[in-house]
C-alpha cells in the first residue's frame, strides 16, 4: 500500500482539490468517462430550479427580465475566455454536429470557386465526416471531400483546398496536433481551418486570437460540464465576421430580430451565428458548467491532465502490458489531450468488471477502453485504484491459461 500512499499525498497537495467538492459526484464511483460526459457542478440544479420559478412566474417576460435572450452570447463570451478568444467571436447554437455544418458550409462561401476541397483527416470524429460529407452533397456539390492519413494532413494542405477540417485532440488516440503551425501552413496555401474543439476545451489551454485561427466548433458536455445534450459552440474569428454567412438563417441571427421584417440581415457580431430560440435549460446548465471550470487556472488543469496521464500510462505500461494490454497514441504526454486509450482483446470483460467495482469508462468497439482524465475532479488515487483493479480482473481471467505475457 505504500505506493497508493504516494498517490494519496499527490491528491493532498492538489491545487485543483477544492475545485472537486463543487461537483456532485457518486462517493461509490469514479467516472473516467468526462471526455464523453462531465459530471453535474453542484450549483446546477439551483440555477435550474431558480429558472424553472421564473418560467413558472414570468413566462414570456422571463426572455427580456432575465437576459435569456441574450444567453447564446454571454454564455459564448465565457466559454471564448476559456479558448483565448476576445469578446464577441463566440456563440452558443445547437449540437455541436450543427454548428459544424453551419461553420463549414459558411468557410465555403468565403473561399472562390477554385478552391473546392475540404481537407482532413481520415481518422477524424466519424460525425466531423458525415457532416463534410453532407455538406458537399447537399450545399457546395461542386467541392470534394479529400481524407487522407493523418500524419500527411501538412502535405496536402495546397491550392485545391478551401478548408482544412480537424479535431483538435483525436477521439480515440488523445493525439493533439498542432494548431499553431497548421493554421500557418493553411493561410499560406490561401486555406482556412475550421477546428473540433470538443475533447480540448476545458483541459488544454487553447489561444485561438493569439494562433490566428479561423473558426472553431465544440461540445458542452464533455470538459465543460454542460450536462447530457448541452448545446455546442462557434468561434469565428473577429477578421472574418463581417462577411461569414451561415446557412441556417433564423430569426434570433437577425440584427434586428423583434422587426420581424421579410428580408434577412445578419447580426453585426457572433449572434449571426445563431439561428432560434435558444435551449434556455440546458444552456443554462451549460453556462454553470463552464463558469466553474472558468474558475481553475489554465496551467494548474494542464499540468494536472498530464501528470494524470503520465501516471496512467507508467501503471499501465508497468501492470497491464504482460497481460497484452496496449497503450495507444503518443508516448510524449505534452502531445496528448487528456485521455488515455488501451487496447485489449479483453476490453468488454475488463469494462464490464470494471463497472462492477465503481469505475466507468468508455468502451469503444471492438477492443478500445477510453479513461477521460478531467483534472477538475479526477484524483490521482483513482488513477492507480482504477489500473489496480485491471490488473486484478486480468490476472483472475488469465489464472489457469498461463498467466500473463512475458
Amino acid at each position: 500500500m505504500e505506493q497508493r500512499r504516494y498517490f494519496e499525498q499527490l491528491d493532498a497537495i492538489d491545487p485543483l482539490l477544492d475545485l472537486r467538492a463543487l461537483f456532485d459526484l457518486r462517493d461509490d464511483r469514479v467516472f473516467f468517462n468526462g471526455n464523453s460526459l462531465g459530471p453535474p457542478p453542484r450549483a446546477t440544479a439551483d440555477r435550474l430550479d431558480e429558472a424553472l420559478r421564473r418560467w413558472r412566474d414570468d413566462m414570456n417576460a422571463g426572455w427580456w427580465d432575465h437576459q435569456w435572450l441574450q444567453l447564446p452570447t454571454v454564455t459564448g463570451d465565457r466559454i471564448g475566455a476559456l479558448l483565448g478568444a476576445a469578446p464577441g467571436q463566440v456563440a452558443v447554437g445547437e449540437s455541436t454536429s450543427v454548428n459544424l455544418f453551419k461553420l463549414l458550409c459558411g468557410a465555403m462561401e468565403l473561399q472562390t470557386d477554385a478552391r473546392s476541397v475540404i481537407l482532413t483527416d481520415r481518422d477524424n470524429f466519424p460525425s466531423d465526416l458525415y457532416i463534410a460529407d453532407g455538406v458537399t452533397r447537399y450545399v457546395h456539390r461542386q467541392a470534394t471531400v479529400r481524407r487522407v492519413p493523418t500524419e500527411e494532413i501538412g502535405e496536402h494542405i495546397d491550392s485545391d483546398v478551401a478548408v482544412v477540417m480537424l479535431s483538435h485532440v483525436d477521439y480515440r488516440t488523445a493525439q493533439l496536433f498542432p494548431m499553431r503551425e497548421i493554421n500557418e501552413r493553411a493561410h499560406d496555401a490561401g486555406a482556412l481551418v475550421l477546428w473540433d474543439l470538443s475533447h480540448s476545451a476545458g483541459v488544454v489551454p487553447l489561444e485561438l486570437d493569439a494562433a490566428g485561427t479561423d473558426l472553431a466548433v465544440g461540445c458542452g458536455y464533455k470538459y465543460l460540464n454542460g450536462g447530457p445534450g448541452a448545446p455546442g459552440y462557434m468561434y469565428v474569428a473577429h477578421r472574418l465576421l463581417p462577411r461569414f454567412e451561415q446557412p441556417v438563417t433564423g430569426w434570433l441571427g437577425h440584427t434586428r430580430p423583434f422587426d420581424f421584417t421579410p428580408g434577412y440581415a445578419p447580426d453585426p457580431g457572433a449572434a449571426r451565428l445563431t439561428t432560434g430560440c435558444p435551449p434556455l435549460l440546458s444552456l443554462l446548465a451549460l453556462d454553470e458548467g463552464v463558469q466553474l471550470t472558468a474558475r481553475a487556472d489554465p496551467a494548474a488543469v494542464r499540468a494536472k491532465s498530464l501528470a494524470l496521464s503520465e501516471e496512467f500510462i507508467a501503471l499501465a505500461s508497468e501492470r497491464l502490458a504482460p497481460y497484452g494490454v496496449e497503450v495507444t497514441g503518443p508516448t510524449d504526454t505534452a502531445r496528448r489531450g487528456s485521455h488515455v486509450s488501451l487496447h485489449s482483446d479483453s476490453a468488454e470483460r475488463l469494462a464490464k468488471g470494471l463497472a462492477a467495482r465503481g469505475f466507468h469508462l468508455e468502451l469503444r468497439p471492438p477492443d478500445l477502453l477510453r479513461f477521460g482524465l478531467a483534472p477538475l475532479y479526477i484524483r490521482h488515487v483513482d488513477v492507480f485504484d482504477c489500473v489496480a483493479a485491471m490488473e486484478e480482473l486480468l490476472a483472475e481471467e488469465n489464472t489457469g491459461h498461463g498467466g500473463p505475457r512475458r
